[in-house]
């Protein structure tokens, strides 16, 4: 196929141009151009198509209908034709080989012939032409003879020699000696000659002789012989002329017309009769003209970069001259001097060409600097800006002299003067005066316009002076004059700046018409101290007559004050004027005006009188207006204290005003008296106020905004074991930090202070009634307790048997109550203080009674049993009931009282501690209402067995009053709990209450003392006694002690909204209230009543008739330990397998409402983890927990398992006359649940078949062994016993084969040949198989059984041991066991699981299952066996 190509025109045409009729040969030399595919053709056709196409699309929609009906037919012709040629192409593509080939073969024939035609052509004119002439020329014998023998050619002709080797140069001695003789040639040639004065600058050396004339040129000649007529020849031609400004550094005229020039003095040296001074003339001239256009091109840049229509060029001529026009009035639009317009011309002198450019001045210039006159007359540095700037410096300079006459005419000893370097006239303002503070007038000397300038000035009064002085320059007086004053005002600013003042001009007044500050000058300073907003000082500036150049201040201090509130106008009232002998007023604080120590007012409402000051020192700042600082620094300093001392007075708080202190250098104010405060008792008062030595009041700190109360108390009524409090007396510091809103030593100021005296006093009485109270202390208290800090502000009060913990004790003046904060010292910092959780009840009960001694006592009763009760597991917990995603909190600490703890385990069991003196605690059922026994609280549930349980920790080695079985069997009365009230209460007459004033100034209960036949066994109550003792310093219904009243330390809700009353009974201590170690007052039964929730008796209830026999109280249940005794705190941490056996007491529903009494040992034991008693370890499970938590965990699960026994139809329910005993059977089993009578912490199953069976006495102990261990224990979750009960309900075949596994888990090291361990899981573990959530039911029996079981890979070097889960079913038609398909996740153990069923399914082959025949255990035996993971784990 022949190829083809597209021509120019876009046409298709063959290789080597359009076909013709006949073939042509391709040009000669031509090489055959390279053709194109038709495949490639075609593909470029079609992308070109689409390429106009999407052309087509993107801009079709953008022009009109018709313009695109246009394009589209435009685009369809021209693509057809195109294809049209495509086509033809295709068919004669087909037959165009053999046209090609015949067409090679005729252009190489057609070559050949050229070829052959042009070569006989060269030969015919190579035989005509050439041959002719041709000639052969002799032989050369005798060179050859020469060459031959001698082998050199001597007949080479010398013409060649001669052109080819150069001769031989002179020596350089021959060089220097026609040099000099030259030298002395031209040196004789130029004395011989008419030489010009102005070529007397030459060189003559190495025969040259150079002239010079600076910026014109330098020309360098010689002679070419000794002849005087031979012409002198220039060797060289230098042009000097420079443009340093416009030139950029390349030379002004081109080497084509320096050679011009060249040639044309070399012309005039041959031919003049002076060719020397026709040489200079010829340059020189040459060099000015250049002069002259270089000055013109550098102010047309001058204009047209810099000066603009501030110089003209009036006339230029070439070669002739140069006239600038300067200052033109027209331009400037304004007056400028008495000449319109100055010129400035630049010529060339005609009458003697020699001379350089001349200067011209139009008007001429001035005879006032003959320096200035001399610059503007001289061109020679070529540079029109500076000859520009010459000329109107020296006219600036006339200028600002006329100026300096008008200063002085108006002012004989007017100080101004001119400075030259830069036209300025420096005229001084106000006297003395710096140099920043004069006024600077410049002259521009672009405009010839005065310019002024003033540091500080606003640039629109400068605007207007320089406006006024460039019209009528005698104007500037007025305006020295107004800038006089300007000037002091910025003085009195800036000697102010760094003090804290605001100043202003104006100061707007409601009554300025009618009060003396509207009197003042016109030219006034409103200086305002901003921390005392009320204060203003003004400056008044005068003239003074006869000095123009002088002002005189006058000072005066004025007091304004706000009315109509914040935003309202100002209305003034005090104004007075301060003293004018202010300079002589020299102030010295330890000189002749005062001595040290001595007291003196620095300022007062009455007289504004001001203390000397000091002399003026030399090289001070002249613009410092010293005065007016001190006056603002002095009343920024003692106005404050004015204030303060005014603030004490209105509110009538003697003191003995402002004072000096020390050298005179600080000021306070001592308070003589501080007004008693409110709620605090005369006895406080008085013994306050002896041991308060001295109260002063100072400021501190730079900006005078904190005020600081000094207070020097002695007689401390506490020692504390701080090192700074050793000392008889105590420094006190209060600091005040003033508000920005109010105004410096204000009210607010006074108020705090007394705030703080409020808060001091509240605490002096507290701790002076604690100091009353500490012979009395107790000496376990003083062992307890230490006081570590008392700074009048707080108490801080270490405890603890190793003073590791720490209350403070501290007023809050906001709440008006007592604040407490618990911390810990010592090892023990960044540990919680144990007290935290009844922190609001402290600080309640603290509120109430502010008793130290009762404080302390509640600590040392509360510390041991609340550090047992943090050990309680608080956090929520998974999984505990059916609904598994929901958590519940194991216990809930609920603090009611001081005293009083509520434990709520999993929101069903109320546990009620009640915190007693001598290391006893009291613990009852808190689901039992206080007030009825029968009735229950609502949203509890009573724990059956708690009294049994918790007698099991009572001490029985110091049990000798224990109460007899029969004492349980009298049930108490509702309102047993108050029977010895009752019986007190007709046992004693009832006395008058008598309110008693106490030290603190409070009203205490009244106090009633036992009747002589009193009960002879019972020691009277502390309470009872007319002396007053710590546990009496308090209100009728204190909570300290009794039980009785609903707890008055914090709100008390009634019973029905906390589920349980807040009361308190007589058992809350061991002893009753009878205990005469007790704080703890006892509640007196006629104000019983007063508290809310509290039940009203209206008789003595039958246990009262019987002496000792109230349920009510405890100190007949057990017996009270001696915290102190050798025997206290022998129950340890193995109390309960070392007690004997408890006593059985009658199950009554009501005995757990009855307080036990346990010791603090006890309870420790009560609430520690600890592992489960009567266990073998290897059995016991690996949650640890307290008794408490394992026996409220088994009565759970005992609750839980009665509901599960309703809900499995192959359970049935026994009836049982056993108290807290479940009795149920299935088909095969009867079964017996109650909890473990020895340690009441386990709940156990007790196994017995129906009939005599397949069950052995070994696999029933498994099952109760698991049930105990593994189904009933902790964590107690209600899942755990569902699925136990099902596998009981399974058939018996089943539930052998799963007891047989259970046997396993219980006891692995029986079965040591096993690879694996096994667990069987009841509920469906976090790592199983995603069949159901974790937690859920993990047994399930139909018509298959699905189970869990983990295994746990046993490894005997120590690494972690590999577990799996494997779900099992076992078909119980088919007897098969297998693995559970159950679809897992792509990251779990997929090979593990693989050879599990495998295993089973090769178990199930090799031993078919029988029928009645389980195999569930045979194949997990035979997994345990045989199951080898690969390395890599479960993977």
């Amino acid at each position: 196929m022949a190829p083809v190509q597209i021509g120019s025109d876009g046409q298709l045409v063959p290789i080597g141009g359009p076909i013709v009729s006949g073939p042509q040969p391709p040009p000669p030399g031509t090489p055959a151009t390279q053709g194109v595919r038709l495949s490639l053709l075609i593909e470029f056709l079609l992308q070109r198509t689409y390429h106009e196409i999407t052309l087509l699309a993107e801009l079709l929609p953008r022009k009109t209908d018709m313009e695109r009906k246009i394009e589209i037919v435009q685009f369809a012709s021209r693509t057809r034709q195109l294809f049209v040629r495509l086509l033809a192409l295709v068919k004669w593509a087909s037959n165009a080989g053999k046209v090609e080939k015949c067409a090679m073969i005729s252009s190489f024939l057609d070559q050949q012939a050229i070829l052959f035609v042009d070569t006989a052509d060269r030969l015919a004119s190579l035989a005509r032409d050439a041959l002719v002439h041709a000639r052969l020329p002799s032989f050369a014998i005798p060179f050859a003879i020469d060459v031959l023998t001698t082998g050199s050619y001597p007949r080479l002709p010398t013409c060649i020699r001669d052109k080819i080797i150069p001769p031989d140069p002179i020596t350089k001695a021959e060089k220097q000696t026609t040099l000099n003789q030259l030298s002395q040639i031209l040196r004789h040639r130029l004395v011989t000659t008419d030489l010009p004065p102005q070529l007397a600058n030459l060189t003559v050396a190495n025969g040259r002789v150079k002239f010079r004339v600076d910026g014109e040129f330098e020309a360098t000649l010689t002679v070419m012989g000794d002849d005087p007529d031979i012409p002198w020849r220039l060797l060289k031609l230098e042009i000097l002329v420079e443009d340093k400004e416009t030139g950029d550094g390349r030379a002004l005229v081109h080497s084509l017309q320096v050679n011009f020039i060249h040639e044309l003095v070399q012309a005039r040296l041959c031919a003049d009769e002076k060719p020397l001074q026709d040489m200079y003339n010829c340059l020189h001239s040459f060099c000015l003209s250049l002069q002259l256009e270089v000055l013109h091109s550098q102010t047309l840049m001058l204009i047209r970069e810099r000066w603009g229509d501030l110089v003209q060029v009036e006339r230029y001529l070439p070669a002739k001259f140069l006239t600038l026009a300067v200052w033109n009035q027209q331009v400037l639009g304004r007056k400028t001097g008495t000449a319109s317009v100055h010129k400035v011309t630049i010529k060339i002198d005609e009458s003697d060409g020699s001379k350089p450019l001349q200067i011209s001045h139009d008007p001429p210039l001035p005879a006032c600097d003959s320096k200035l006159m001399e610059r503007a007359m001289k061109i020679d540095h070529l540079s029109v800006e500076k000859l520009l700037i010459d000329s109107v410096h020296a006219r600036s300079n006339q200028k600002l002299q006329e100026l300096k006459a008008i200063l002085k005419a108006s002012n004989p000893s007017d100080t101004s003067f001119i400075e030259t370097a830069l036209p300025t006239l420096v005229i001084p303002i106000l006297e003395p005066c710096g140099r920043s503070e004069c006024l600077h007038i410049f002259v521009d000397l672009h405009s010839g316009m005065f310019q002024p300038m003033l540091y500080g000035l606003d640039q629109s009064m400068l605007d207007e002076i320089e406006k006024t002085i460039n019209d009528d320059m005698k104007r500037i007086t007025s305006w020295l004059q107004q800038l006089k004053f300007w000037l002091g005002e910025q003085r009195c600013r800036q000697s102010v700046k760094h003090l804290p003042t605001m100043c202003t001009d104006i100061l707007h007044l409601s009554n300025s018409a009618s009060h003396p500050v509207g009197s003042l000058s016109r030219h006034k300073l409103f200086i305002k101290l901003t921390r005392l907003p009320q204060y203003y000082i003004v400056v008044e500036m005068l003239d003074v007559p006869g000095s123009p150049t002088e002002l005189q201040y006058k000072y005066s201090f004025l007091s304004v004050s706000q009315l109509e509130g914040e935003d309202g106008p100002l209305c003034a009232q005090l104004f007075l004027h301060f003293k004018a002998n202010l300079e002589q007023l020299v102030q010295d604080t330890t000189g002749r005006g005062a001595r040290p120590g001595t007291k003196r007012k620095i300022i007062s409402a009455d007289q504004m009188e001001l203390e000397p000051k000091k002399p003026k020192r030399s090289g001070e700042m002249c613009a410092f207006n010293k005065e007016l600082a001190h006056l603002v620094a002095m009343c920024d300093t003692n106005m404050p204290f004015i204030g303060l001392r005014t603030e004490l007075s209105n509110m009538e708080i003697p003191n003995q005003g402002v004072q000096v202190e020390g050298d005179g250098c600080s000021h306070a104010i001592r308070l003589l008296k501080i007004p008693p405060c409110k709620g605090v008792g005369e006895e406080t008062r008085r013994a306050l106020e002896r041991s308060l030595l001295d109260c002063t009041i100072r400021l501190q700190g730079r900006n005078n905004r904190t005020w600081v109360a000094e207070l020097v108390l002695a007689n401390c009524p506490l020692n504390s074991t701080h090192t700074k409090e050793q000392a008889s007396t105590r420094h006190v510091y209060l600091t005040y930090e003033n508000p920005l809103s109010e105004p410096v030593g204000g009210r607010k100021v006074v108020e705090m202070f007394l705030n703080d005296w409020n808060a001091i006093s509240q605490l002096y009485q507290c701790v002076l009634n604690f100091s009353h109270t500490l012979p009395e202390m107790p000496s376990y208290l003083s062992l307890f307790s230490e006081v570590r800090l008392y700074n009048y502000r707080k108490l801080v009060l270490c405890y603890g048997t190793t003073k590791g913990s720490s209350v403070t004790i501290q007023w809050n003046s906001s709440s008006q109550r007592f604040h407490l904060a618990l911390g810990t010292v010592g090892p023990n910092s960044g540990c919680s203080n144990c007290h935290n959780i009844i922190l609001h009840q402290l600080q309640e009960m603290f509120n109430k009674s502010p008793t130290v001694m009762q404080l302390l006592q509640v600590l040392s009763d509360t510390q041991a049993p609340l550090n047992a009760i943090n050990k309680l597991p608080t956090v929520p917990m998974l999984g505990l009931t059916q609904r598994t995603n929901t958590a519940y909190q194991c216990f809930s600490i609920l603090p009611q009282s001081p005293t009083h703890i509520r434990l709520a385990f999993r929101n069903m069991y109320c546990i009620d501690i009640y915190c007693r003196s001598r290391g006893v605690v009291a613990i009852r059922d808190g689901a039992y209402s206080l007030f009825d026994n029968t009735k229950i609280v609502e949203g509890f549930y009573p724990a059956p067995g708690l009294k049994t349980f918790l007698n099991m920790f009572v001490d029985s080695n110091q049990d000798a009053r224990r109460r007899s079985v029969t004492e349980d069997d009298n049930p108490p009365s509702p309102v047993g709990v108050d029977m010895m009230d009752s019986l007190m209460n007709q046992l004693q007459p009832q006395p008058q209450p008598q309110p008693i004033r106490g030290g603190a100034g409070g009203v205490y209960p009244p106090l009633t003392s036992p009747p002589a036949h009193y009960h002879t066994n019972v020691t009277p109550s502390p309470s009872m006694m007319p002396t007053q003792s710590p546990g009496t310093i308090h209100a009728s219904g204190s909570p300290s002690g009794a039980l009785r009243a609903p707890s008055p330390f914090g709100p008390t809700p009634s019973p029905s909204s906390l589920c349980i009353a807040m009361g308190q009974t007589s058992f809350a201590s061991p002893h009753g209230a009878l205990d005469p170690s007790s704080p703890y007052a006892m509640v007196s039964p006629s104000h019983r009543g007063q508290w809310p929730g509290s039940p009203q008796v209206s008789g003595p209830s039958p246990g009262a008739r019987i002496h000792g026999m109230s349920p009510g109280n405890p100190s007949l249940h057990s017996p009270i330990p001696d915290p102190h005794s050798p025997r206290a705190g022998t129950s340890s941490q193995v109390m309960p397998s070392s007690m004997p056996p408890p006593r059985k007491l009658p199950q009554r529903p009501w005995a757990a409402s009855i307080p036990t009494i346990l010791t603090h040992n006890a309870l420790h034991v009560l609430l520690l983890p600890s592992p489960t008693p009567c266990l073998v370890p290897g059995l016991a499970g690996s949650y640890l927990c307290s008794p408490l938590e394992r026996f409220l965990g088994s009565v759970i699960m005992r609750r839980h398992l009665q509901r599960i026994i309703q809900q499995e139809p192959n359970l049935s329910i026994v009836n049982s006359n056993e108290p807290g005993v479940i009795m149920f059977k299935t088909e095969v089993l009867k079964c017996r649940v109650a909890l473990n009578p020895k340690n009441y912490q386990t709940l156990q199953l007790k196994v017995t078949p129906e009939n005599a069976g397949p069950w052995s006495q070994e696999e029933l102990q498994v099952l109760e062994k698991f049930f105990e261990t593994r189904v009933a224990g902790p964590p107690f979750k209600y899942n755990t016993l569902n699925a136990f009960t099902k596998l009981l309900g399974a058939p018996t075949n089943i539930l052998r084969d799963c007891v047989r596994i259970m046997k396993l888990e219980l006891f692995p090291d029986q079965a040591a040949q096993l690879k694996w361990n096994v667990q069987f899981c009841l509920t469906i573990p976090p790592s199983a198989p995603p069949i159901a959530p974790p937690g859920t039911i993990a047994v399930v029996l139909k018509s298959k059984m699905l189970f869990f079981l983990q295994l746990t890979q046993r490894i005997p070097v120590p690494q972690e041991p590999v577990s799996i889960i494997v779900p099992i079913v076992y078909d119980m038609a088919t007897g098969l066991t297998q693995q559970a398909d159950i679809p897992r996740q792509p990251s779990s153990s997929g090979a593990a699981a693989l050879m599990v069923s495998n295993i089973l399914k090769r178990f199930n082959e090799l031993h078919p299952a029988r029928q009645g025949e389980c195999t569930i255990f045979a194949s997990v035996h035979e997994l345990m066996a045989n199951l080898t993971l690969p390395p890599g784990g479960r993977q």
